[in-house]
């Protein structure tokens, strides 16, 4: 987790239209042998797994990631009721852990940590 989405400071934005028409959904990055290996096809939603819990993002199967590896995004959805606008559904924040934190910035030290992931 942790890459910035360029169109997107941060997790700010998302309820700019046209910044949604560059970038409309969550996307979990996913290496084509990977995606294969579990059954998953461009544009189908995931379910990311881990001890904490579990969310859906959509697959962007790509060359440009390791094979073992997975890269989630933060994601809310400002069309969706608040105050929490859907973050439990799609935000990888969700299913990561919090702690250890950097105690000057407040955000997490560690970005990456072991997931399961399987066709929605």
């Amino acid at each position: 987790t942790g890459a910035r989405i360029p169109v997107f400071y941060h997790t700010d934005q998302r309820n700019i239209p046209w910044l949604r028409e560059i970038y409309p959904e969550p996307l979990i990055e996913i290496h084509p042998d990977t995606a294969a290996k579990y059954g998953i096809k461009e544009g189908d939603w995931v379910w990311i797994e881990t001890k904490r819990g579990r969310v859906q993002q959509k697959a962007n199967i790509t060359l440009r990631i390791d094979p073992r590896v997975v890269h989630a995004v933060r994601w809310w959805y400002p069309e969706k009721p608040g105050p929490d606008h859907g973050i439990w559904e799609s935000s990888i924040n969700v299913v990561t852990s919090d702690s250890p934190y950097d105690p000057g910035m407040g955000s997490p030290t560690r970005k990456g940590l072991l997931c399961k992931i399987y066709k929605a």
